[in-house]
């Protein structure tokens, strides 16, 4: 069983380690260095570089809850995953507000417990009028209530050209109560495999299908 002491922390170590690369991604490069090996089908988002101070702060937020996320499972055992609907809203770097619908991922309980969130929002910037989202925060802990929470990550527009800008955002959003989760160490628990127990409405997944 230790085998499932370390594989949580390690799945929110590779999760928080893929958000900052994301978003350190996102920094300006060299357009020659961005099309060297994949001309045409792929380009790293860019940000701008008059925003430097706010990409820095949204990249270290991003870094800092991806931090405490890995060290409370580590060191506490506070590893269980909640999947929590939500939406909310953030400001961006260019002054905009910017309505948000994502996923959030609770990690542990509370009272107070990272989040990291993505999903889809409205923005004008984007040639359809939609954008993407990433980002980290915290919230109240509950995942079995409806929850306030606080973030930090990066908006993402695709323009007409089809390049895509990445903007520092700093916003909140309200979560519903979890829609499904993964509790660790759970061996004595129905529907668990090998001490993982799946849950879909916070019934055990594997005791509703069978």
């Amino acid at each position: 069983m230790e085998y499932f002491r370390f594989v949580p922390p390690s799945i929110i170590s590779f999760a928080s380690a893929t958000l900052i690369i994301t978003a350190v991604s996102a920094m300006p490069r060299p357009q020659e260095v961005q099309n060297r090996f994949l001309p045409g089908l792929f380009q790293v988002p860019q940000t701008n570089p008059d925003q430097g101070l706010q990409n820095t702060l949204a990249v270290g937020g991003l870094g800092a809850v991806g931090g405490v996320a890995a060290s409370q499972c580590l060191f506490g055992g506070n590893c269980d995953l909640s999947f929590r609907p939500s939406l909310g809203a953030s400001v961006d770097a260019n002054g905009q507000i910017v309505p948000q619908l994502g996923i959030t991922t609770q990690v542990g309980n509370g009272p107070v417990a990272p989040t990291f969130t993505g999903g889809l929002q409205l923005d004008g910037n984007s040639q359809n009028g939609i954008g993407g989202f990433v980002a980290g925060g915290i919230n109240n802990g509950d995942p079995n209530s409806i929850s306030p929470g606080v973030q930090t990550g990066f908006g993402f527009s695709q323009g007409n050209n089809g390049q895509t800008q990445a903007t520092a955002q700093l916003g909140g959003n309200i979560q519903a109560p979890q829609l499904a989760g993964i509790n660790f160490g759970a061996q004595n628990r129905p529907g668990n495999v090998g001490g993982v127990q799946p849950t879909f409405l916070n019934q055990p997944l594997l005791s509703l299908l069978g």
